[in-house]
């Protein structure tokens, strides 16, 4: 059995931090001293790992309670632990999308202001730009978009209908862009051909029940078409167009 102080310097806390975890609901003693001192299991020390481990991924603490409940109980299978587990991972991939977004768009403004400049590939700037687009941290094949959409039953995009409309959207250039929980995918073309695979996801993902109630809109804008996805889980369209647009039709 440890004390506190031997526990806290175990796994490199403070012994109020424990103090802290137990009051919590996070951490229980085993026993305690005939002078009421707090003793601990080994078991202890994983517990401690875990919940430091769960902090650093963003959980709540009382998201942790329920996900150390449920190790502790041997019943990770519980409705409440998946959909916590699936919350926060697909959370982290919003975050991702994001930022993905975010750096294409960026390579795309910097190329934009490199062909303005005269002679603009022999400067250090045209480098740079250079250097920045052969970056290799390529997008996902769009195969394995549909692979990871397949996982989710019922997700009519994973379908061939879906796949039969994306195909014909292979290699358009995009520009995407987020604004609140909506992302902004601009297909630049003028093919009516574009145009009707468009509204042909948009009537897909309607039935959706990964974006329930959340029906793309299609625009007809002065550059192409654009889509607007909705909800939480907008950022898989987001990242299925980044996708299509690598590769060759």
């Amino acid at each position: 059995m440890l004390t506190i102080g031997e526990l806290a310097r175990k796994v490199g806390l403070r012994p109020s931090a424990l103090r802290y975890y137990e009051a919590e609901g996070l951490l229980e003693p085993s026993g305690r001293t005939e002078a009421g001192y707090r003793l601990y299991d080994a078991a202890a020390a994983d517990t401690v790992r875990l919940i430091r481990q769960a902090q650093r991924l963003g959980f709540s603490l009382a998201e942790i309670g329920t996900l150390i409940g449920s190790w502790r109980a041997g019943d990770l299978d519980n409705a409440e632990t998946l959909a916590l587990a699936e919350g926060r991972y697909l959370a982290l991939e919003r975050q991702i999308t994001e930022l993905r977004v975010q750096q294409r768009e960026l390579e795309l403004f910097l190329m934009e202001l490199r062909g303005g400049a005269p002679d603009a590939a022999q400067t250090a700037f045209g480098s740079l730009v250079d250097r920045i687009c052969a970056n290799p941290t390529a997008e996902l094949h769009s195969h394995a978009v549909f692979d990871w959409l397949t996982a989710y039953a019922d997700c009519p995009l994973s379908g061939d209908e879906a796949r039969a409309a994306l195909e014909r959207l292979r290699g358009r250039h995009v520009h995407i862009w987020r604004e609140g929980e909506s992302y902004h995918i601009l297909v630049v073309s003028r093919d009516p051909a574009v145009a009707a695979a468009l509204r042909e996801l948009a009537r897909i993902e309607s039935e959706c029940r990964l974006h329930p109630g959340s029906q793309p809109e299609l625009i007809d804008d002065h550059e192409g078409y654009l889509l607007i996805a909705h909800g939480p889980n907008a950022f898989i369209f987001a990242r299925l167009f980044m996708a299509l647009e690598a590769e060759t039709p």
